[in-house]
């Protein structure tokens, strides 16, 4: 048993005993009588009660004290005298070292000191000797007691001498944990007193401390009494409360050492995690797939992810030992390691970075406190209707554009869609109160007026205003202008099939490519187009194409036609031959500028981070080009160009205006229009017939269109009413000088739709316009930002945040079915939706920062964990 045990089992039970029992010898007793005897008489007198106190440390004195011979030694017990240190020191078998051995020179540091004893004393058979003191000249230190504390006492198993007839029994120690027997001066000590009692009342009490007890007639009563007596107990406690303390130490220092292993571990998997983390980023924001068909150790290609691994490892430390260890394991066939490889691992590592990734965008959508919604949807490779769920917010004077999630729907009615868009926000956290505006294209189940989602979501928030996608609203308007003649539709229908015709035999569009290095040599080969259903702004490309290789498809027409032997394809050859005529080269020569300037406006309508201001701009850009193409010059152009191309492609210019054999007589209601056909009119060319009825219709009904969808003309919409009226807010000329009654008016409006304050805006605005000089609503955003408008103009800065949250068009949601197509392709068909859902989030939302130590929190409390993170 150790030494600690030994004082908790036998000596702090012995004392409490000791204290509580009522019997006393009877010579303590007596004396005991005798001392309440004297205070009686004494009555309260101070000099009696001293001298009682003096007598009383007389007597004990003198009853320790012994006659001893011995220079060398202490007064010990009565009767007890050593005479013969030499025999004693032969007996024992211990050798007592003299002063000179032991002390060193005064150069010497006190330190230096202590270090020499302790080695020496260290060097010895008993270093806890309670004689040692002495011969050393040992000051009672913490060293010292430590070190006699961790050595215990000394209690030597030696055969002791006699004196007197009598010797130490070695039996007492088993009782008295606290006894210590000296061999060199043959006397026994209390190891707790002589260690553990420096108080100023007991260093008179020298018996049991340095003194000794040598007469063994009288040992057992010595032991019984000095076991119950005051100073021994405090020592004991002193003792005990030392013990507890050192334990305690050691336990701090194993935990601290535990807590320093633990942590170096937990370190070394977060290093490990951290590396598993970044190859992930990078899988998912290339749109890679992870894991391969085969992923067991003999497979030569076990995934993206894990080759990836390897080949890291060949350069990371940290990586290379974790492999390591894991092939260690399986080779000892233990306990498996932990390898954060297996493919749970990396599902849990994707939905970490994409809760991570949803939680910034939910914290930058609460700081905003208002947003719009985007919504589309469309059909994946697993034939599932996916409906792709984006938010737009203003933050930090910056318009963002987040996408938030993918979620499968059975069917797009409005009653659906509306059940989806709760279930998405009330997952995000998002507040119908908070929502600003809708963005969806014009399909009836968004945009109806009485059942679709955008009516359904503003019978919850009357201010939750829809708006139309911009991009598709320039598409619509080119669908329309190509449907105002005859000649358009049938141009765009020929176009259509010549692209099939010329790709759809490897044979024939190898003829094609031939003619066109024979026509451009030296340059590279453009291929056609088709045309795009739903894109009309960017069959520019195709209109391009088509006129730049127009000779070479006509010389692969003539080439099949009048092949021999007959081709198969010899009779549409020469069909399309014969329809390629002045009209097809025409209406390609209107088409093509007027489709470059639209492709430009639909590039700028499709930015991320676009407003209305800049939208309007653009769409003001465009009707002062088709005004300025408007004109009898710029058509008299394009007549004399297609004019030029039919002749050297040998195609014969029409000389009578089309239906001139005849003169019909006008309807009145037709007579003052200049966007309709012109039947029965009379012109005097063929020129002034397609400037007429061709050229000016097109482009009439192309403005017409773009003011009325862009600009709210002849709609009546109280929609396009309001957010029209934010522009006049951002034109520094309407609050600059004599007030501008437009913009009075669209203060009014805003103020009244939105409960602001009509008179303090008026007033913001006018200061704003007079400090700041701006061009357009991006330096607004720039001046408020620098100079912290939100505190000198709380409502301009309001309608602004209003005015940049609502949306322009669903050019990211589009965005992100291009990332769904790539993602979802038809080897990863089977992807789940929430798997799907993170893996777009990480391909899309490319600029948000990674906190590393966060997505490890996320994963780490995502499921128990057999690893320290």
């Amino acid at each position: 048993m150790t030494t600690v045990s030994l004082i908790r089992s036998h000596t702090f039970w012995s004392i409490y005993l000791l204290i509580s029992a009522s019997i006393m010898p009877r010579k303590e007793r007596l004396r005991k009588e005798k001392e309440r005897d004297l205070q009686q008489a004494a009555q309260g007198s101070s000099s009696l009660l001293s001298w009682m106190k003096a007598k009383e440390n007389e007597d004990e004195s003198q009853s320790q004290q012994g006659s001893s011979s011995m220079p060398s030694t202490s007064i010990a017990e009565e009767g007890d005298i050593e005479t013969d240190e030499a025999a004693t020191n032969a007996a024992t078998g211990s050798v007592r070292p003299t002063d000179t051995d032991v002390v060193l020179s005064e150069d010497h540091s006190e330190e230096e000191q202590i270090d020499h004893i302790m080695s020496k004393l260290a060097a010895l058979q008993y270093p806890t000797d309670p004689t040692h003191i002495h011969t050393f000249k040992i000051k009672r230190n913490d060293r010292y007691v430590s070190m006699c504390c961790n050595v215990g006492p000394c209690q030597p198993d030696i055969p002791y001498p006699k004196t007197e007839g009598r010797s130490f029994q070695k039996q007492w120690f088993s009782a008295n944990v606290w006894l210590e027997y000296s061999p060199t001066a043959n006397s026994m000590h209390c190891f707790s007193c002589r260690l553990f009692l420096s108080d100023e009342k007991y260093k008179s009490r020298t018996a049991w401390t340095t003194d000794g007890i040598r007469k063994w007639s009288t040992a057992l009563e010595k032991i019984k009494q000095h076991s119950s007596a005051e100073m021994h107990m405090t020592s004991m406690v002193r003792w005990i409360n030392f013990q507890k303390k050192a334990l305690q130490s050691a336990f701090d220092v194993s935990d601290v050492k535990g807590v320093e292993v633990r942590e170096r571990e937990r370190q070394t998997n977060k290093e490990i995690l951290t590396r598993l983390i970044d190859l992930t980023v990078y899988l998912a924001r290339q749109g890679q797939a992870f894991r391969g068909h085969d992923e067991s150790e003999s497979s030569d290609n076990r995934g993206n992810f894990r080759e990836l691994v390897n080949v890291f490892s060949r350069y990371d430390s940290v990586l290379k030992m974790h492999l390591e260890k894991i092939a260690t394991v399986k080779a000892t066939k233990t306990r498996p390691q932990v390898s954060l490889l297996s493919n749970r691992s990396q599902n849990d590592i994707i939905a970490a970075l994409g809760t991570y990734i949803r939680k910034e965008i939910q914290r930058e959508i609460k700081e905003a406190e208002m947003y719009s919604i985007l919504l589309d949807e469309t059909s994946d490779v697993s034939h599932k209707e996916q409906v792709s769920f984006v938010v737009r917010y203003f933050h930090h004077m910056q318009i963002k554009e987040r996408f938030i999630e993918v979620c499968n729907v059975d069917t797009t009615t409005g009653q659906e869609l509306e059940n989806t868009v709760f279930l998405l926000m009330q997952k995000n956290g998002l507040e119908m109160k908070n929502m600003y505006g809708q963005g969806y294209d014009g399909a009836a189940n968004m945009s109806g007026m009485y059942k679709g989602l955008q009516a359904r979501i503003r019978a919850h928030n009357e201010k939750a205003l829809y708006v139309h996608c911009k991009a598709h609203c320039l598409n619509l308007v080119l669908v329309e202008a190509s449907k105002s003649s005859k000649h358009f539709v049938t141009f765009f229908n020929l176009v259509e099939k010549l692209y099939a015709f010329c790709s759809g035999s490897p044979k024939r569009h190898a003829a094609l490519v031939k003619f066109q290095e024979s026509l451009f040599p030296g340059q590279r080969v453009m291929e056609l187009q088709q045309l795009s259903d739903t894109r009309w702004a960017c069959r520019e490309k195709a209109l391009k194409a088509l006129q730049r290789n127009l000779k070479a498809i006509l010389m692969l027409l003539d080439d099949i036609s009048d092949s021999d032997p007959p081709n198969l394809a010899q009779g549409d050859a020469q069909m399309y031959r014969n329809a390629i005529n002045f009209m097809f080269i025409l209406c390609m020569e209107i088409t093509t500028p007027v489709f470059e300037v639209t492709a430009l406006a639909s590039d700028s309508l499709q930015e991320e981070g676009l407003d209305h201001s800049t939208a309007y701009k653009v769409i003001d850009g465009v009707l002062h080009t088709l005004q300025t193409m408007r004109s009898e010059e710029k058509f008299g152009e394009i007549f004399r160009c297609a004019s030029e191309k039919a002749e050297s492609f040998n195609i014969p210019v029409p000389t009578v205006v089309p239906g001139q054999e005849r003169k019909r007589k006008v309807p009145v209601r037709f007579q003052h229009s200049t966007t309709v056909s012109q039947v029965g009119a009379q012109f005097e060319s063929v020129e002034a017939y397609f400037r007429s009825g061709v050229y000016f219709t097109f482009l009439d009904i192309m403005t017409g269109e773009l003011n009325r969808r862009f600009k709210g003309d002849n709609t009546g919409s109280p929609t396009a009413r309001i957010i029209q009226s934010f522009q006049p807010l951002t034109v520094h000329a309407n609050w600059v000088g004599p007030p501008n009654p437009e913009a009075i008016e669209a203060v009014h409006i805003l103020c009244e739709f939105y409960g602001e304050d009509e008179d303090q805006l008026k007033t913001e605005l006018k200061v704003f316009h007079s400090s700041f000089s701006s061009k357009d609503l991006r330096e607004i955003f720039l001046i408020l930002r620098e100079n912290n408008g939100q505190l000198i103009f709380p409502a301009f800065v309001k309608m602004i945040q209003i005015y940049a949250t609502l949306p322009v068009t669903t050019a990211t949601v589009e965005r992100s079915f291009s990332k769904l197509k790539i993602i979802k392709n038809k080897l990863r068909s089977l992807c789940g939706e929430e798997r799907l859902s993170d893996l777009l989030l990480l391909a899309i939302e490319k600029d948000v920062e990674i906190n590393y130590n966060e997505v490890i929190n996320i994963y780490k409390d995502m499921a128990p964990r057999r690893m320290l993170l």
